[in-house]
């Protein structure tokens, strides 16, 4: 398993030379976070990630570690029962210019689409995690070099108190694995009622 730092030295570099030796601003991410409950059991998670990687790369996969869950009794992905206790990860950021969405309409914004991960060998994520790549709407378009987007998903786990997860957002851009800090609140591992939340048809169809 090979980790893929970022060398900061390295990006200044090639940054500086492509903008005629001019100062460059230092590599930089980090995210905060914050909850909205949604009065039915679940809470909705909304990650705010900004990132500034001197007009060299771009993200390409956002990547939000769920540490918390990891060895969650009450949630694990192989268990179809379990499908719904983290859902509905979406995202949006700012596209360059000259973006068009796939039914060829001008689109201002990334459509990132997540999904539940566990184990990314490219930038070392050995827990359970979201992954938000670029397989929404617009496919065809970049995110900025320099720019923040908004993250979200639901969750059955009930938010742990906000403190500071320390290379808990990892973001992949070009040949770089960037890991940022991030200040909120986490979904917990805690009983819930999966049973109630997903009909028995639905059970049926994960194994058709």
């Amino acid at each position: 398993m090979e980790r893929y730092l970022a060398p900061l030295a390295a990006i200044i570099i090639v940054a500086s030379s492509l903008s005629g030796g001019a100062a460059v601003a230092a590599i930089s991410c980090d995210a905060t976070g914050d909850f909205v409950d949604n009065h039915d059991g679940s809470f909705t998670y909304v990650v705010e990630v900004s990132w500034d990687f001197a007009g060299v790369v771009v993200p390409e996969r956002v990547n939000i570690v769920l540490e918390p869950l990891d060895d969650c009794q009450y949630f694990t992905i192989e268990n179809p029962f379990h499908i719904n206790y983290v859902k509905d990860a979406t995202g949006t950021s700012e596209a360059q210019s000259g973006c068009t969405d796939a039914q060829g309409f001008p689109s201002d914004e990334i459509d990132w689409v997540g999904e539940v991960a566990r184990d990314y060998d490219e930038c070392w994520i050995p827990s359970v995690h979201l992954v938000y790549t670029n397989t929404g709407s617009t496919p065809g378009c970049l995110p900025l070099s320099v720019g923040d987007g908004t993250f979200t998903f639901t969750s059955y786990g009930v938010p742990r108190p906000e403190q500071t997860y320390y290379e808990t957002i990892v973001i992949r851009a070009g040949e770089y694995c960037f890991y940022c800090d991030y200040t909120g609140p986490l979904p917990d591992c805690n009983m819930w009622s999966p049973v109630e939340k997903t009909s028995w048809g639905t059970i049926k169809g994960l194994y058709r």
